[in-house]
């Protein structure tokens, strides 16, 4: 918006305020007529009266003046995220306008036929309009960019990097989205809307039923005082008996109706939550830790869920009471109801400032329940090395402490709540105490009828309980919300590197590495492969060796899509991995890790992870290729015996080899074995060994491994170390070369196989398998 622009509406407002205000002036005085000297009097406050001059919304038009200006001053000295900051004290005069006037209007209203005058109400609708018009200004003029060529003070600062614009953006949009997240809680109630529109409906029955009780009750009170027939009672009675039966019945319908609809909602919010983390590309789990990611899913959505409908039905019960209420209260006195509202709006300004520091306490108290989570997952999923250690006294505190930092926030959160409730029952009271006054006025001026009246008070008590759950309703909406900030953050992530390609077809299984280059990125800095460039033909069967963190398992990351190359690129079949559909890559692509993760299910369900469709038949096909179905076979239940959670109930081999299993019956076209035989004992490396042995045909073989006896059957072996190729060749071709793979092999880097020298200088391993010595000399070799 352009300078000219800007000045423009903001003289026009300025001077149509002014105008209206001295206008409204004219108008004190019976009729229709303009009287300019009433203008002057009212301006210079000659002979002023609090009952019957307006000389003070001329004050008001001048402190609104004074706000733009001020305004203007700060966005040129502080910049306009410092304005921004400014919008709850403009808030709070809006509060002192209407309070103020609201007073004046019912001071007015002690004499009738001042309420004749044009200007009373002229002035005093315009005065509440005016003040309301400075938030739109306040937002769309004065806290934008209009005067950036003007600025006194530059408080960019120095160029920032491109991280550091990222961080800012993201605090910025976190410290102003609360009414989005609002919004995107509320929307998921439409996800559930005939369940809520039910509920509404009964709501509605209940909320009407309850505004007319304290009408009758206020009867039962007024005959029973005044002595009336006991049928007049009997009336009242019966009324308020029907009412009360409809709105209990109406009001558990209610009840179920919202709880059902919180259950819905919750499995919704939690399903959604879970189908975008599962899509989420694998760096996002390198620096997202899993305790956080399980407490979001558990405590996090059933606090949305819980807090989003139970206060909406509150909002919504309440609402309409006090609507219903109010109506019917006006219809007895509009001065006692306008009296009864002059300090509502006091309450919700404070509920709005403790509604604000709820919010962000609760998001600090979340995250320190996702973290003493993470502690306790850690815990319990490493039990057998906590008790190895000795470390239980050591967890438990680890975990008193970030328990310790929730009850911190947990103080704070009730001494605030404290203050709230404090100032929250005063001005309840002064309300109450203010409408005795002036209600008692009110009847003793015969302004008022002493049986309205008890009818007021009995509503003003139904009011005030009203908008208390109003007020519990905002602040639960922002314990939502900051329950909710982690969750949406989470959930309305895009992958970064996930890319669904189109290719469908993976014929062959040859790769290739074309100049890669790769970081990881939670260590952008840190390049773990340099320049990396190698072919593997089709069904060939090749080694990667090298030092632990060479870069091996990045090479399998990479060719497995679990991240995107910095530079260069990796292909299979000459097509680009990431063109390659998830589904048809990873169903062609099998991986068999170090570290084989079973799933709490029968062996069978594990053995068909991810390919249900599979037969029977080629199950133990792949079992016995996998060398391990004469083993299930001797188990009690067979396939259907149970693996126990992450595989507990089965010993390293065995697990290794159901992994083998799982990776044969989706008769890969790329199989990769990741360092498959290094943790296990002699026996089981003898078996797991022959199911590698068997599995290798007809297919690309990519083995990470130390040992010997794996690597040296290889057709060619890659060397790496320190992210970049510094060998290639067969076993026999490596052994003639004095580089690295030599002094692997001469140190004993291979892994556990006994390599030593013998006194002529050959190298001698004590074969695993069969526990024979074979010579290997390396310079015949």
């Amino acid at each position: 918006m352009g300078i000219i622009k800007v000045i423009s509406i903001l003289s026009l407002f300025v001077i149509s305020d002014i105008f209206i205000t001295l206008f409204s002036f004219a108008f004190y005085s019976p009729g229709f007529e303009f009287n300019f000297e009433l203008v002057s009097k009212f301006v210079l406050w000659r002979n002023y009266s609090y009952l019957t001059d307006p000389s003070e919304f001329l004050l008001f038009a001048v402190i609104r003046i004074l706000v733009i200006c001020v305004g203007i001053l700060m966005n040129l000295s502080f910049g306009t995220n410092f304005v921004r900051q400014l919008a709850l004290p403009l808030l709070g005069f809006f509060i002192l306008t209407w309070t103020a006037t609201l007073i004046k209007f019912l001071v007015y209203a002690e004499n009738s036929d001042q309420l004749k005058f044009f200007g009373v109400w002229l002035s005093t609708i315009w005065n509440i309009i005016a003040t309301a018009l400075l938030f739109p200004i306040w937002y769309l003029i004065i806290c934008s960019d209009f005067l950036a060529k003007y600025k006194i003070v530059e408080t960019n600062g120095p160029p920032k990097s491109p991280s550091a614009l990222k961080t800012a953006h993201l605090l910025i949009a976190k410290r102003y989205s609360t009414f989005e997240h609002a919004v995107r809680l509320l929307m998921y109630c439409k996800q559930q809307w005939q369940w809520f529109t039910a509920g509404f409906l009964f709501l509605l029955i209940y909320s009407l039923a309850r505004v007319f009780i304290p009408n009758y009750n206020g009867e039962v009170i007024s005959t029973i005082y005044e002595r009336r027939s006991l049928s007049a009672l009997m009336h009242s009675v019966l009324y308020i008996s029907v009412l009360s039966l409809i709105s209990s019945i109406s009001g558990g319908l209610r009840s179920g109706c919202f709880d059902y609809a919180a259950a819905l909602l919750n499995r919704q919010i939690r399903i959604d939550l879970f189908q975008s983390i599962v899509k989420q590309e694998i760096g996002f789990f390198d620096v997202t830790k899993t305790g956080e990611i399980v407490s979001r899913l558990s405590a996090d959505c059933q606090a949305m869920s819980h807090i989003v409908s139970t206060n909406v039905n509150l909002f919504l019960r309440n609402g309409v009471m006090l609507v219903g209420g109010l109506a019917y209260m006006f219809t007895l006195s509009w001065r006692l109801t306008l009296a009864s509202f002059i300090f509502v709006p006091l309450i919700g300004y404070i509920t709005k400032i403790y509604g604000a520091y709820y919010d962000k306490l609760s998001e600090r108290t979340q995250a320190t329940i996702a973290r003493a989570n993470q502690v306790a997952e850690e815990v319990f999923s490493t039990i057998k090395t906590v008790r190895s250690f000795a470390c239980e006294k050591q967890e438990v505190g680890r975990f008193r402490k970030h328990v310790n930092k929730t009850l911190r926030y947990n103080r704070k959160t009730s001494l605030g709540y404290m203050g709230y409730m404090l100032i929250n029952e005063f001005c309840d009271n002064v309300i109450l105490v203010g409408v005795l006054f002036y209600g008692g006025h009110l009847v003793l001026s015969g302004k008022l009828l002493s049986a309205d009246f008890i009818k007021i008070l009995l509503y003003q008590l139904q009011l005030g309980e009203n908008l208390y759950n109003i007020g519990v309703f905002f602040t639960g909406m922002m314990e939502g919300i900051g329950a909710s900030r982690k969750v949406f953050e989470f959930m309305l992530r895009k992958p970064e590197e996930y890319q669904d390609g189109s290719e469908s077809a993976l014929p062959y299984g040859g790769i290739r590495f074309d100049s890669v280059t790769f970081a990881y990125p939670s260590r952008p800095n840190n390049n773990v492969l340099k320049n990396v460039s190698f072919t593997i033909k089709p069904g060939e069967t090749v080694a990667l060796v090298g030092p632990s963190g060479s870069g091996k398992t990045s090479i399998i990351s990479l060719i497995e899509h679990f991240y995107e190359a910095n530079s260069g690129s990796v292909y299979i079949d000459d097509i680009l991995v990431q063109n390659f559909k998830h589904e048809v890559l990873h169903r062609k692509l099998a991986l068999v890790a170090q570290e084989p993760v079973l799933y709490d299910g029968s062996v069978g369900e594990n053995i068909l992870y991810g390919c249900q469709e599979v037969t029977e038949e080629d199950m133990m096909k792949a079992a016995e290729d996998a060398n391990v179905h004469s083993f299930i076979l001797e188990l009690e239940k067979g396939y259907d015996t149970n693996c126990g959670e992450r595989g507990t109930q089965m010993s390293g081999g065995q697990k290794q080899r159901i992994a083998i299993a799982r990776a044969l019956v989706r008769q890969p076209v790329i199989l990769i074995l990741d360092e498959a035989t290094s943790a296990l004992d002699a026996e089981s490396e003898h078996l797991v060994q022959e199911a590698i042995n068997r599995c290798t045909a007809n297919r690309t073989v990519i083995i990470i491994a130390h040992r010997l006896s794996t690597v040296e059957k290889a057709d060619r072996i890659i060397v790496v170390n320190k992210g970049r190729i510094v060998q290639q060749g067969t076993h026999n071709q490596l052994l003639q070369e004095d580089g690295l793979y030599k002094t692997l092999v001469s140190r004993q880097l291979l892994g556990h196989d006994d390599v030593h020298k013998n006194q002529s200088g050959a190298l001698i391993r004590a074969e695993d398998s069969n526990s024979s010595l074979r010579l290997l000399d390396s310079k015949e070799k």
